[in-house]
């Protein structure tokens, strides 16, 4: 088998992301959880200095978790991303060079040792590119320049984190080939 046949073979690199934008709701699934966690379990030697009222908040407390990770599921999206191959992430690069500013903001941010060295030379200005590298990657569901754009505007870093990683993994990390 040559080259041309494994090439064929080839499909882009693909990552899902899930997540829940009803913030609101993890946040009370958490405290709930966190509360759940702080109490004993049936039959816990701590139980006759807490009194049997510890053990039916426990309870009550099981079955809100229950219903918010329900809930949780039920919001829960995923935005799934794909390599749009070399030529297409360098014409991306190219669309969106840096800005005169950026340059020197972040040379000084390395001379100040809040970035590290690989970062000294960045090919794209940032308010640009990452939004068009988002919906340039993003097969599902499919996003517009504005909707990557609320979404980089209304979601955490966290949200934004796990974004981004899963674009750059698909376009510029490639997976671990497993038996390599």
């Amino acid at each position: 088998m040559g080259i041309e046949q494994w090439l064929d073979e080839a499909t882009p690199e693909r990552r899902t992301v899930k997540v829940c934008f009803d913030r609101g709701l993890l946040s009370r699934y958490a405290e709930a959880q966190e509360e759940l966690d702080g109490l004993p379990e049936e039959g816990d030697p701590i139980e006759s200095t807490l009194g049997e009222g510890s053990f039916e908040r426990r309870r009550e407390l099981d079955a809100v978790v229950k219903h918010l990770g329900e809930e949780v599921k039920s919001k829960t999206r995923e935005l799934v991303f794909e390599g749009v191959g070399w030529g297409k992430w360098r014409e991306l690069i190219s669309d969106n060079p840096p800005a005169e500013d950026q340059d020197g903001v972040f040379k000084r941010a390395v001379q100040l040792g809040f970035m590290p060295h690989a970062i000294i030379n960045v090919g794209f200005n940032a308010e640009t590119f990452i939004p068009a590298a988002i919906v340039a990657s993003c097969v599902e569901p499919g996003l517009s320049s504005d909707e990557a754009r609320q979404l980089l505007d209304k979601s955490p870093p966290g949200v934004l984190e796990r974004i981004w990683t899963a674009v750059l993994e698909v376009n510029t990390g490639g997976g671990k080939d497993p038996f390599s």
